[in-house]
C-alpha cells in the first residue's frame, strides 16, 4: 500500500511541475496584422557547431529578408552531435551564433529541441540552452510543460480573440530501454490537453485552431508511405527500420509539386504508444503538425482521420541533406479562415543560389539504400538510371 500511496503522489507532483513550476508566461504580444495575415517560417536541423556553417547563415539572412515572417519557429537539432570538444561555452556560442541571427534581423523567434541537442544535454542542460537563447531581445520561446514544451498564442487584428495557438513540443531523444525515438511523454500529452481545453474555455467553448511544431515525426506519418517491393527500388526509399523499400503514396499527399521524398521516415518508435496523436484527435485543435528530423524529406499530407501532417526537410549544411534543396518551410495564415492556411518550401536554390553537390549529403541516412539500388543494378535485377 505505501508503495502505491508513493507511486501515485510522484505522478502528482509531475503533473504539478508541468503545471505550477512552469506556469503561463507573457510572450510578445502577437496578433494578425490589420489585412488579417499572419506568416511563420519554419527552420529546422541546422546541426552546427561554434563556428557556423556560412552557407547556412547565409541562407537563412536571404530567406529572412526574402519572406519577412512575422515569427521563426525553430524546430530542434540546432546543435550536431559530431560537436568534437564541446564544452558548456562552445555550445553557448553556438547556440548565439544562430540566435543572433533572427535577434539581428529584428524577428522574433521560438526554439524548441531535437534529438541531437538532448545528445548534449550532459554537457549543456537543454534548461541551460534555452536560458542561452532567452538572452535575445527577439527570443519568444515560453514556459509550459519543459522548456521546450509550450505555446505561443496569436491575437486576432482587433485584440478581441486567440485567432490562432502555436505548440512547440519536444519529442525528447531515443528510448534507451527499447531503442529507437521515444517521442514526447505523458507529462506532455497531459499538458498539451489541459492547454487545450483552457483555451476553449477562454474562447467561448470553441476550441482554438492550432500548429505544432516539433522535431520527430509521430509515426502515423507512416501512413503517406506505401511499401513496394525491391524491384522497384528505382523509384523508392529504404527503410532501416523494417528493411522495406517505400514510395510515396500520392492519395494523401498536398502539394505534389514540392513533395520530396528522400528517406523512410525515422519517426517515434512504432511500438511505443505516446498518446499524442490520440490526444490531436480526441482535442480536435490540430489543424497542422510539422516535423523535421528526416533532412531529405519535404512533403504535406492529409491523414485517414483528417490531420494534416508535414515535414521541413533540413536548413543546415553541416548535417547531410540534398544540396540546393535545403529548406525553411513557410506558413501564411489569414485569420479570417486560420484552417486553410497555406504553406510552401523555399530552396536555398530559390534565393541564393544553385549548388549541385555538398560534401555532408554522402553520409545521410539514404546511403544505405543508394548501395542496395546499384547492388540491385549490378544484378541485372533493376535497370540503371
Amino acid at each position: 500500500m505505501k508503495k502505491i500511496i508513493s507511486v501515485l503522489l510522484s505522478v502528482i507532483m509531475a503533473f504539478s511541475i508541468c503545471n505550477i513550476a512552469f506556469a503561463d508566461y507573457a510572450s510578445e504580444n502577437f496578433s494578425f496584422d490589420k489585412d488579417g495575415n499572419f506568416k511563420i517560417m519554419q527552420v529546422n536541423d541546422t546541426q552546427d557547431i561554434d563556428r557556423m556553417n556560412k552557407n547556412t547563415v547565409n541562407f537563412l539572412k536571404a530567406a529572412l529578408e526574402k519572406e519577412q515572417p512575422d515569427l521563426v519557429v525553430v524546430a530542434g537539432d540546432i546543435l550536431s552531435s559530431m560537436f568534437f570538444g564541446a564544452t558548456p561555452d562552445r555550445i553557448r556560442k553556438a547556440i548565439r551564433s544562430l540566435g543572433s541571427i533572427f535577434n539581428d534581423a529584428k524577428i522574433p523567434f521560438a526554439v524548441t529541441f531535437g534529438n541531437h541537442d538532448h545528445d548534449l544535454e550532459d554537457i549543456l542542460s537543454i534548461a541551460d540552452m534555452m536560458e542561452t537563447f532567452k538572452e535575445f531581445e527577439y527570443c519568444v520561446s515560453g514556459e509550459g510543460c519543459d522548456p521546450g514544451t509550450y505555446n505561443i498564442p496569436v491575437m486576432s487584428s482587433d485584440g478581441s480573440k486567440i485567432a490562432l495557438n502555436i505548440y512547440m513540443m519536444d519529442s525528447n531523444n531515443k528510448d534507451e530501454e527499447t531503442g529507437g525515438y521515444a517521442g514526447v511523454n505523458p507529462q506532455q500529452v497531459q499538458w498539451y490537453k489541459q492547454k487545450s481545453d483552457e483555451l476553449k474555455a477562454a474562447n467561448g467553448g470553441e476550441v482554438v485552431k492550432s500548429l505544432l511544431f516539433q522535431h520527430v515525426p509521430v509515426k502515423e506519418i507512416y501512413q503517406f508511405c506505401k511499401e513496394v517491393p525491391f524491384t522497384e527500388a528505382n523509384r523508392a526509399v529504404f527503410s532501416t527500420n523494417d528493411f522495406k523499400w517505400y514510395v510515396l503514396n500520392e492519395d494523401y499527399i498536398i502539394d505534389k509539386e514540392n513533395a520530396i521524398f528522400g528517406e523512410a521516415p525515422c519517426s517515434e518508435k512504432a511500438e511505443r504508444i505516446t498518446g499524442q496523436y490520440e490526444a490531436w484527435l480526441e482535442k480536435g485543435d490540430i489543424i497542422g503538425a510539422f516535423f523535421a528530423h528526416d533532412h531529405i524529406n519535404n512533403f504535406v499530407g492529409k491523414t485517414d482521420e483528417g490531420i494534416i501532417l508535414g515535414y521541413n526537410g533540413g536548413t543546415g549544411f553541416r548535417a547531410y541533406g540534398s544540396g540546393d534543396k535545403r529548406s525553411v518551410r513557410i506558413f501564411e495564415i489569414n485569420e479570417n479562415d486560420v484552417a486553410s492556411y497555406t504553406t510552401r518550401p523555399v530552396f536555398y536554390a530559390d534565393i541564393v543560389g544553385s549548388l549541385d553537390y555538398y560534401p555532408s549529403d554522402i553520409f545521410g541516412t539514404a546511403l544505405l539504400g543508394d548501395i542496395l539500388r546499384i547492388l540491385l543494378r549490378l544484378v541485372g535485377i533493376i535497370e540503371w538510371k
